[in-house]
């Protein structure tokens, strides 16, 4: 139907019955409700995921790798960087969703350390783990938040009791 108002002509202004449109699912059809209801769902679900309303789920496996780290030996009561433990990352060589974490031992049961971003002069938010049991104690972090690019990044400790051992240390790199 044209419709024409001042001049302009107007087209579609008044839709079509459902029953002249193959798309809609009229009222004469032969399908359940039930049937009828997931159909709409499925179009709706599809249109959405087509507009970016819904994002397709990750259909990969985890996969879970390590990163050896050297250990070492503080005596300070303040962050002091442990020798030897310098290493680079750069996490988007590993993928797109990836998610770090790290892991080790202190040999005293008493102390703490953190990992420390040297390129961007900071610690790494989330990485600081502190252990007060006076054994040999293992530790986990929870996901620490790496910057993104080519990173320096070494191991600090402190204990303000007398000397600390991390022993074992290792980042823990889950992808998608």
């Amino acid at each position: 139907m044209v419709l024409s108002l001042a001049g302009w002509q107007v087209y579609g202004l008044f839709a079509r019955p459902a029953s002249e449109d193959p798309e809609v699912l009229a009222a004469s059809t032969t399908m359940t409700i039930e049937e009828r209801v997931t159909a709409l769902e499925n179009r709706v679900w599809t249109l959405e995921r087509n507009t970016g309303l819904v994002k397709p789920k990750a259909t990969g496996k985890l996969k879970e790798q390590f990163m050896v780290l050297s250990g070492g030996t503080v005596n300070a009561s303040e962050w002091t960087k442990m020798s030897g433990t310098d290493f680079a990352l750069d996490a988007s060589l590993y993928g797109s969703s990836v998610e770090i974490s790290w892991q080790g031992w202190i040999e005293n049961g008493y102390g703490s350390v953190r990992l420390y971003d040297d390129t961007n002069h900071r610690a790494v938010d989330n990485s600081e783990i502190s252990v007060d049991s006076g054994v040999r104690s293992s530790f986990y972090s929870k996901p620490v938040s790496i910057w993104r690019g080519q990173n320096s990044y070494y191991i600090q400790g402190k204990n303000p009791w007398g000397e600390m051992t991390l022993s074992q240390p290792r980042l823990k790199i889950v992808t998608r």
